[in-house]
């Protein structure tokens, strides 16, 4: 036995007290600190990208470039209905990917 726990031990038989002889037996290391919560803003925008909450700038990037290659509005100039629909999904793409980027780019 160390010689702080010997002392400890004569401590406690001398005092009145309810707790167990051996506090190093009732130990727990600290808790880690929480997880930051989510913010619904920018997991709306990681949502919008396809991608998991906190991907990397270079993962947003190459999610933007995909879906872009994908819904871009050139891809659908025959039909004026789809094309309004890809213009519009385009738009929110990018809104997405910029606002990502400035939180990415700020922490």
């Amino acid at each position: 036995m160390d010689l702080l726990g010997r002392i400890f031990r004569v401590v406690r038989a001398h005092t009145a007290s309810s707790e167990p002889s051996d506090a190093y037996e009732h130990w727990q290391p600290p808790l880690p600190p929480p997880a930051p919560a989510e913010d619904p803003v920018l997991a709306g925008y990681y949502a919008n990208l396809e991608l998991p909450y906190g991907a990397t700038l270079e993962e947003v990037k190459a999610a933007w470039k995909r879906l872009m290659k994908q819904y871009h509005p050139d891809r659908h100039a025959q039909d004026p209905a789809k094309r309004e629909v890809a213009n519009a999904l385009c738009a929110q793409l990018t809104h997405a990917y910029e606002e990502l980027e400035k939180s990415l780019t700020t922490h």
